[in-house]
């Protein structure tokens, strides 16, 4: 008797067999890492750079370290709620959370609002403030998200379509400028300008929008005596050591002192009022003065990291035709692009001052929710292109 042996009607699926690993490794999961070094290094400095003026101020050198922990749980759990959100809410209630931020705006320019150093950029709510120009320019990315998706064709026929969308970003800018808040200005605006160079917008207006645009931030940057005075201080950080040039030239300082390797975690110097803003606009420096080059370099790999991550799952989306995810994504990383590099060319004397803090690094409450917000965005839209990937691959089957 011949026995046969037929072919199994089933066969075992490869990556049972054969780690993928680029599954493993996949973009959701290197934003994560890169989030998740950057917390702690955030939680850490924060911790450190904070303790004398909190010992000052509050008689408790934990406390700007416990209020931090707090936002980081909050910015935490708001991310994993937006990340399981379907993007299809947000479409739904923008109209809702720009009316919301233009609120807030103006809120902010009322008694309501909080003025610090000259400036009315927080909303008092008892020991809890705000700062809407965080809401505001997600709030205006979001919109324009959707605008540039709806007048797809007007907007790559010429920019001059664009006189509704043009209303609402000067609005916020004008809001913003009221505050005065120049460096979120100048933030949203770069970002608004990299998403209509992506919508396909024509090169000659697009050159028209650049060179207004660029007169605009310089016509803002010397509408103001303040301004005019960082300006002409930033080109010698050394010339009013103890005016002017006080912040700048400490912050140089405690560059100067971090060397290779640094002075170690909570040796810094110049927090030791020193250098103010030390564990908010500065928080850069006193990380450098302690932490060293070394220190520097894995922090700046991580943001890499997330930047590099977040325009690939922008990419992904726009791929499968997802363009107004696409556009959300862009708009939000180079949101937060534009804040990195800023923060840090004020830290190291590359550009004029301006109080920006440091994304997942400095303290603050509402830029930390809100750029945990970003991230739990940027990780649900990598999920639903990811799924549509799996479905057209299924139908191509």
């Amino acid at each position: 008797m011949k026995l046969s042996l037929k072919k199994p009607s089933f066969s075992i699926p490869h990556h049972w067999l054969v780690p993928n690993w680029r599954q493993e490794f996949s973009d959701r999961r290197l934003l994560m890492l890169a989030v998740a070094v950057l917390a702690c290094l955030g939680v850490t400095i924060v911790g450190s750079a904070s303790m004398s003026i909190a010992s000052s101020d509050f008689n408790d050198p934990f406390y700007f370290f416990r209020r931090h922990l707090i936002y980081m749980f909050i910015a935490v759990t708001a991310s994993v709620v937006v990340a399981n959100m379907p993007l299809s809410f947000w479409r739904r209630w923008m109209p809702v959370i720009l009316i919301f931020a233009a609120v807030l705006l103006v809120l902010v320019l009322t008694p309501l609002g909080k003025r610090v150093n000259g400036s009315a950029r927080w909303i008092g709510f008892g020991p809890l403030t705000i700062q809407p120009s965080e809401v505001a320019k997600f709030a205006v990315v979001l919109y324009m998200s959707d605008y540039l998706v709806r007048r797809q064709d007007a907007v790559r026929a010429s920019l001059f379509n664009l006189w509704r969308a043009a209303l609402v970003v000067g609005g916020a800018v004008g809001l913003l400028m009221g505050e005065p808040d120049f460096g979120a200005s100048l933030v949203l605006l770069v970002a608004l300008f990299g998403m209509l160079f992506l919508a396909g917008a024509p090169a000659k207006n697009f050159l028209i929008f650049l060179v207004a645009m660029v007169s605009g931030i310089v016509g803002l940057a010397f509408s103001a005596e303040y301004r005019v005075k960082r300006i002409l201080s930033f080109w010698d950080a050394w010339d009013d050591a103890y005016g002017t040039d006080y912040q700048l030239s400490q912050s140089l300082i405690a560059f100067g002192r971090g060397d290779w390797f640094g002075v170690g975690l909570g040796h810094s110097v110049q927090k030791l009022f020193y250098l103010p803003e030390a564990h908010t606009d500065f928080v850069f420096a006193i990380y450098a003065e302690e932490l060293g080059v070394i220190g520097v370099f894995v922090l700046l790999s991580a943001f890499y990291l997330f930047i590099n991550t977040g325009v690939r799952i922008a990419r992904k989306a726009m791929t499968f035709g997802k363009l107004e995810d696409a556009y959300l994504a862009y708009g939000m990383v180079f949101l937060l692009l534009m804040q990195i590099v800023i923060n840090i060319a004020v830290c190291t004397g590359l550009f004029p001052t301006k109080g920006l803090t440091l994304p997942f690094i400095s303290y603050g409450g509402s830029s930390l929710v809100m750029v945990f917000i970003m991230f739990g965005l940027l990780l649900r839209i990598d999920s639903e292109a990811t799924q549509a990937t799996a479905i057209n691959k299924r139908d191509e089957a």
